[in-house]
């Protein structure tokens, strides 16, 4: 059962994850009216703009980090309990739900910043969709596994 249509699903969700890992994407971005520097606020780290001349500081947001890493262990790992699909659908739920807090926490992020610098002004950037193309896998998934367990079900009771 491990080569059915919902590996395939749950592969994508990996590879969409690895996709967001490489690219670092930059998700909102803010430019000072009257200020030097500026504020850039990316997936992984939030850039705090500085005066030419002086570092640049990079804070990293662990809590995106480690929804997005969770998000695809728990992808990946319920590929292996094709035989427990219970628990499998659980697993691909807790995925889903993950993928769902972190739009919403990247959402989150831009909004609650946004509201606290009224001279920044800022827009979101296209990488906001791979979270969403991460649920939708999910949910793909989700439904392949279902229609395994009725299928299987259905079979029980001919017997």
């Amino acid at each position: 059962m491990i080569q059915r249509i919902q590996t395939v699903y749950l592969f994508a969700l990996f590879a969409i994850g690895l996709t967001l890992i490489w690219q670092d994407p930059v998700y909102a971005y803010f430019d000072g009216a009257t200020e030097p520097g500026s504020y850039v606020l990316m997936f992984w780290n939030s850039y705090s703009g500085t005066s030419p001349g002086k570092p640049v500081i990079y804070i990293p947001d662990m809590m995106t980090i480690l929804i997005s890493i969770a998000a695809m262990a728990f992808g990946v790992i319920s590929i292996f309990f094709y035989k427990n699909r219970k628990f499998q659908m659980r697993m691909v739920l807790s995925s889903l739900m993950l993928c769902v807090l972190l739009e919403c926490v990247l959402l989150a992020r831009y909004y609650i910043f946004q509201a606290g610098h009224d001279d920044f002004s800022g827009h979101l950037g296209i990488s906001l969709i791979w979270p969403v193309l991460m649920s939708i896998s999910a949910v793909m998934a989700y439904r392949g596994i279902k229609a395994d367990e009725e299928m299987v079900r259905s079979m029980d009771r001919i017997r």
